[in-house]
């Protein structure tokens, strides 16, 4: 069985891991969308594709490979990639199947629609700094809403030179991995933030950790929600996609 998985996440990887441990005589193909997300899923693949990939590339790669199964592993906003998955596998008639890690809610968080909103409410509740952990891409419609000086940012270090086009050093965090609960509330407490704005990434993504962070540094967490995608097939945990693979 050659198997496709979409990923650049750690959820791909762990998939990847557990089916080439149940199917010794398949072929793995693992994508992500960086050389760094690549040099990690090297260990759990047998063939790794680090690169951004068209609509007309992705299906060409598909057939020339000779996919039986797409499993679509990518972050749970990464909605174009979702998107265009269930299109191609549709059009190829290969069964499409996506991973997505469980939602887990937080009484006390407050949960809005998009970075726009997030900014404003963040705005309006705040009376210190803000603490923004959501990476680079939405930096830039937060920094036009939030006043500069009010505005901490954690990104990863390789995001540095864009954030720098926005903020000025002192307001960067330049940090990669997962973060203990002790260390982000540390950071919220240190940067003198009373607010904290990130996504539901889920408990793989470190909310859990953000989100618990910020409630013993005494501040507020804003969690911007997931797209809502019209899934053929989803799965919350690896055994029972594993599982359902024995059956294909």
């Amino acid at each position: 069985m050659n198997i496709w998985i979409r990923g650049g996440t750690s959820d791909a990887n762990n998939i990847s891991k557990e089916i080439k441990r149940n199917f010794k005589d398949s072929f793995l193909i693992l994508t992500t969308t960086t050389d760094f997300g690549g040099k990690i899923a090297e260990n759990y693949a047998d063939l790794v594709i680090s690169k951004k990939m068209t609509y007309d590339n992705l299906k060409k790669t598909l057939v020339n490979k000779k996919i039986d199964v797409f499993i679509d592993a990518t972050h749970p906003f990464a909605t174009h990639a979702s998107e265009t998955g269930i299109k191609i596998s549709k059009e190829l008639e290969i069964p499409y199947i996506r991973y997505e890690r469980p939602v887990e809610e937080f009484k006390d968080a407050f949960y809005v629609k998009n970075f726009e909103e997030a900014a404003k409410l963040a705005l309006k509740i705040s009376k210190k700094n803000i603490f923004y952990m959501s990476g680079i891409k939405n930096l830039k419609t937060v920094s036009e809403i939030i006043p500069i000086e009010k505005l901490i940012v954690r990104i990863l270090p390789t995001s540095v030179p864009e954030a720098l086009k926005l903020l000025p050093s002192k307001n960067i965090v330049a940090m990669q991995g997962l973060f203990s609960e002790n260390l982000n509330k540390n950071l919220i407490i240190d940067y003198d933030c009373d607010v904290i704005i990130t996504k539901d990434s889920g408990k793989s993504g470190g909310l859990y950790e953000k989100v618990s962070g910020a409630t013993l540094a005494g501040a507020k967490p804003i969690i911007i929600k997931r797209p809502e995608i019209d899934y053929p097939l989803k799965f919350e945990k690896i055994d029972e996609l594993v599982n359902y693979l024995k059956n294909v």
